[in-house]
């Protein structure tokens, strides 16, 4: 088994060198390209392989995370983002998922936590530290008592199943942990994934996760 190729954007050295240790950790990743902000990242990917799955810091000097998201995926629309964030600071965490990426962790996530993400997001998930899964569902139950997925659901022509994956996505659930709970095969919900973002008009299941909590339309 191929292991996964990874890349790094960070521009604390610090934070960098800590997640760059964890993730050398792994059998299963390889790490293929650690670059200090935007500009610095693609002018690396001028002369290096493009990375399966990038963990990208979201406040960087030169070009920030939601840009470097945005241009990232228009170049390479099959690489997996995961934007790297800390507990106070989610602003901008709902444009990065707009621009295309797929979930967010903490930067002082354990190193169990940050490999498992890496392996969910190219299963289809949308991984998502715990204290910021809570914090979208609190976004979800804001102003009404009604979570605003149904309403999605009912717009996009969900279906009952469809539905039930698409709540369990937006708890921070992976592909295998929806399998569990629905009791099917993890291939079973990755068809029931590409439904819904067809449904939906959206890339992936980030994009589904900010429109299903109303961060976008």
């Amino acid at each position: 088994m191929s292991k996964i190729k990874v890349g790094l954007v960070e521009d604390n050295p610090i934070i960098s060198r800590d997640i760059w240790e964890k993730l050398s950790l792994s059998d299963d990743i390889e790490l293929v390209l650690r670059a200090v902000n935007g500009k610095d990242l693609f002018k690396q990917l001028m002369r290096t392989e493009v990375p399966e799955v990038f963990l990208m810091d979201i406040e960087m000097a030169e070009m920030d995370g939601v840009t470097t998201t945005r241009l990232l995926k228009k170049k390479h629309p099959q690489v997996k983002i995961l934007i790297l964030t800390v507990f106070d600071d989610d602003s901008k965490l709902f444009e990065a998922i707009k621009a295309g990426a797929s979930g967010y962790l903490l930067k002082e996530e354990k190193t169990h936590i940050i490999i498992n993400a890496i392996t969910d997001v190219l299963e289809g998930g949308a991984p998502m530290s715990p204290i910021m899964a809570a914090k979208a569902l609190d976004l979800l139950r804001q102003g009404s008592n009604d979570l605003h997925i149904q309403s999605v659901s009912r717009s996009a022509d969900l279906t009952l199943r469809e539905t039930e994956v698409m709540e369990w996505l937006v708890r921070g659930l992976n592909v295998r942990d929806i399998s569990e709970k629905l009791f099917v095969s993890n291939k079973t919900v990755r068809k029931h994934l590409e439904h819904i973002y067809q449904k939906l008009h959206v890339k992936g299941s980030g994009e589904a996760v900010a429109k299903a909590i109303g961060q976008i339309a």
